[in-house]
């Protein structure tokens, strides 16, 4: 919390007669501004809170009209929070008054006799455009890694839980990251709970408190959890890819890669067809690097209101931030981030900024956290230059060749306990039946091939398959053009994340 102090004093100090906190904890960032009040100058700055359910510290009729007039009869110098005002100067139906009389103390708080500082506190932004220049904002962060550890060996002292590694201690302390200091609390508490329940011993178990991580970013509406069970080796060719994440997964989980110098890596973008295994690769390397996998919905982050857009791309990327070490996937990003080059005729530009938010980010974010980017896309063409370099690496994902096809098969087939003897003698001409198919067109296969023999009260045989493999149209017929042309693109900006030769598409003809 010394960032948010030291800032929010420093505004105080110089006079600002406007601020807006965005706070997901109110009752502690009240405390925390009476106590940098109590604390100013040695001598101190009186304060007051106005709620709506009753008035000034709690003494008198709350109405909202009589803020200002009342503000004005305090002390000079007093900081003066407004809990949740944003409903009158930033809600559906802004009212006039409050908007005018905040611009007319604006002037008279910032003179040196009449001086007082206004503080709107809120769990999110929200403010009339007429105000906008007027008011400061402070964001009240969520704990940091310190924070969190002194609340988790708080928690541990007081149930004499004993460590069984340093590696426990810091696993919970991680997957308390991202939570307000209540949500930490009571994560923890739960987990005693049930553990005690469990066990008749209680403890901090680290995947109930990641359970509980992933229900507070669920809120959001813009981030989810994904726990995903399978690592790398549960992706079906794609060499070249798998042999580049292994070989970066050292300055991941190697400490001394910092001492090296070697900074974190920022993030890889895949491209490729649909269904040709980027968003598994993305699921699976999360969990090979043993870092958790956050999916940020991009397009849920536009909403209807005057900047509210960009106030909700600021919050998730601080959430973000908050929850590092972590795997961010971002699925169809060309979607989310549609119309952000033409942005601004359609769109008041809105679009363009959001955009150039994540953008500065990805740029700039600390480099003393982990959040590792893994972007996919299908569509190729449309996604800007600017976005594209803000990657370690560019890989295309193509439709699997035929030595990637007999993986994935084999892959599909022992995930079902369905892999054979007499599968495997026809693996070759079964990678022939499926040429063009994406890795997700042949677990139709196997399922299709399934639910046959299923029908004739039989084993999987390769005639199911082979059958199977009739029934489905394959992406390379569907979409030849498409393909090509983004061949033709990522063939000298990306790097290929397969071995061997691509799928030739003349086979094919267009219907």
């Amino acid at each position: 919390m010394d960032t948010f102090k030291n800032e929010l004093t420093s505004y105080i100090k110089a006079g600002y007669p406007l601020l807006y906190v965005t706070a997901n904890e109110p009752l502690r960032a009240i405390t925390t501004i009476e106590k940098i009040c109590a604390e100013a100058n040695g001598v101190g700055w009186s304060s007051h809170v106005w709620k709506v359910t009753d008035g000034w510290d709690g003494n008198n009729a709350p109405d909202s009209q009589e803020v200002y007039s009342e503000i004005d009869r305090f002390e000079t110098n007093s900081v003066n929070i407004l809990c949740n005002f944003h409903k009158y100067v930033g809600g559906e139906e802004t009212d006039p008054v409050a908007i005018q009389s905040f611009i007319d103390k604006f002037y008279k708080w910032s003179e040196q006799d009449s001086k007082r500082t206004a503080i709107i506190l809120s769990p999110f932004y929200k403010m009339a455009p007429e105000l906008e220049r007027f008011f400061q904002i402070v964001n009240y962060e969520l704990p940091n890694q310190d924070t969190i550890a002194e609340i988790v060996d708080r928690m541990a002292e007081a149930y004499e839980i004993e460590w069984n590694n340093p590696e426990e201690r810091g696993r919970v302390i991680t997957n308390c990251s991202g939570m307000t200091e209540d949500e930490v609390e009571n994560s923890l508490a739960l987990s005693l709970v049930r553990t005690k329940m469990e066990n008749n011993e209680p403890s901090l178990d680290p995947d109930i408190l990641m359970g509980e991580k992933a229900k507070v970013l669920q809120k959001t509406g813009y981030l989810e959890y994904w726990p995903y069970p399978e690592d790398l080796s549960n992706v079906g060719g794609l060499d070249n890819l798998k042999a580049w994440l292994k070989k970066r997964k050292k300055s991941i989980v190697d400490p001394k890669a910092k001492e090296f110098g070697l900074p974190n890596p920022k993030g890889v973008m895949l491209l490729g067809p649909p269904g040709t295994g980027k968003s598994l690769s993305a699921k699976c390397l999360a969990k090979e690097w043993g870092l958790p996998l956050i999916r940020f919905d991009l397009g849920r982050v536009f909403g209807s209101l005057v900047g509210q857009s960009e106030e909700r791309m600021r919050n998730v990327l601080k959430q973000i931030e908050a929850v590092s070490p972590v795997a961010v996937w971002i699925d169809e990003i060309e979607k989310g981030m549609a119309g952000a080059e033409s942005s601004g005729s359609l769109d008041s530009g809105v679009t363009k900024r959001v955009f150039g938010q994540l953008l500065t980010w990805m740029e700039e974010r600390p480099e003393d956290k982990l959040v590792y980017i893994i972007a996919t896309a299908n569509e190729a063409l449309s996604l800007p230059a600017a976005l594209l370099r803000r990657f370690d690496k560019l890989f295309w994902v193509d439709l699997p060749n035929e030595s990637d096809r007999r993986e994935i098969l084999k892959i599909h087939l022992n995930k079902v306990n369905k892999y054979s003897d007499e599968i495997e003698s026809k693996l070759d001409r079964l990678s022939v039946v499926t040429s063009g198919f994406s890795g997700a067109e042949i677990e139709k296969v196997v399922v299709e091939a399934m639910t046959s023999a299923f029908d004739e009260d039989s084993e999987v045989l390769p005639k199911h398959l082979e059958e199977a493999a009739t029934t489905i149209v394959p992406l390379a017929r569907l979409r030849k053009e498409d393909i090509e042309a983004s061949r033709e693109w990522a063939e000298d900006r990306c790097e290929y994340a397969q071995k061997g030769a691509q799928v030739d598409l003349n086979q094919f003809h267009s219907d």
